[in-house]
């Protein structure tokens, strides 16, 4: 089986019932863990942020428009002072309470609301936290998406004349609010543990998720929706009445699609390499090969953090298969 780390956020999840507005995912057609490292400050309590209204926001005025640009630069800085995978927490801070002020700006603007769940998913999971703490922050970032993408599926529902994904597709900023929410019931999921989890529903809240943002832009975040359900796929146990519907067959058809959206993309090949030498083993050479890539990209300028930590589980991996090093730790 294949080794469990926080960072592997969205995958192995069992769960159980869907939202009411989610179809169940169709089939897919023919397509870090952080070790030991300095003390982290102290975590930003998840002060109370604004609900998020899904109607148009008006175009940003200055001082909105100077917040968000703080919060940007703070946030792509968020990697600086690394240490063993683990980052400091300063720059990550820095940026939450900036796109916290500027959400109370504007509460109906979804993309700055998925600024702000991104900038607290990377808190939460790349700073060090300890449990209870990145329940808390994951826990504020599940309940802000989710609010948000009930309101937006409420609005969608009461569209004339469109379906419901052709509403969707006209609300800027739809596909990354599905998204970022979709990783942060995975982080409280995983934070939890998974029977709690599966209790909750939370497998089949990513699914819904994920399909959606498939069904809005399938090259979104280079392949992120068909990345999520096929980890998900691939990872979570098959149980009757809970996770039926799981498939690891579909798992792989849908790692197969992130990777032909964005073969370069260390998440997209590292997912698809693990996922076949666990369900496709004849198919070994192919899955070191795949790995292999992984392991030799070089981590993009924006996610290094991010990316570096899946080319060293690459390289891991492959130096298990060769009888080498043992796999990290969780």
């Amino acid at each position: 089986m294949s080794r469990l780390t926080p960072l592997r956020l969205i995958l192995i999840l069992v769960l159980a019932s869907a939202p009411a507005w989610a179809a169940q995912a169709a089939s897919p057609s023919p397509t870090p863990a952080p070790s030991a490292s300095p003390t982290p400050s102290a975590t930003p309590s998840p002060s109370p942020s604004p609900a998020p209204s899904l109607s148009p926001s008006p175009e940003p005025t200055p001082e909105l428009a100077g917040l968000l640009a703080l919060a940007d630069d703070h946030y792509s800085r968020r990697a600086i002072g690394t240490i063993d995978g683990v980052a400091r927490p300063e720059e990550a801070d820095t940026a939450i309470g900036l796109y916290r002020k500027a959400l109370a700006l504007v509460p109906r603007d979804i993309e700055v609301l998925a600024k702000l769940m991104r900038a607290l998913q990377f808190r939460g999971a790349y700073t060090g936290l300890e449990l209870e703490e990145k329940k808390a922050l994951f826990d504020e970032g599940r309940k802000l998406g989710q609010d948000a993408v009930d309101r937006l599926e409420a609005e969608a529902k009461a569209a004339r004349g469109l379906s419901r994904i052709e509403a969707l597709r006209l609300v800027k900023g739809a596909p990354a609010l599905y998204l970022w929410t979709a990783f942060h019931w995975g982080e409280w999921g995983l934070a939890r543990g998974k029977f709690a989890s599966a209790r909750s529903g939370v497998a089949s809240r990513l699914r819904d998720l994920a399909q959606t943002v498939v069904d809005i832009d399938p090259l979104f975040e280079d392949g992120a929706g068909y990345r999520i359900l096929g980890r998900l796929h691939s990872e979570a146990p098959r149980i009757p009445f809970i996770t039926g519907w799981i498939s690891h067959e579909k798992g792989l058809q849908y790692l197969r699609r992130a990777y032909q959206v964005a073969p370069h993309h260390p998440v997209n090949c590292f997912f698809l390499g693990e996922g076949i030498l666990d369900h496709e083993q004849e198919k070994k050479e192919e899955a070191v090969r795949i790995l292999e890539q992984c392991a030799g990209e070089a981590p993009r300028a924006d996610m290094l953090l991010e990316d570096s930590h899946y080319t060293t589980q690459a390289r891991r991996r492959l130096d298990e298969l060769r009888g080498g090093s043992p796999p990290l730790a969780p």
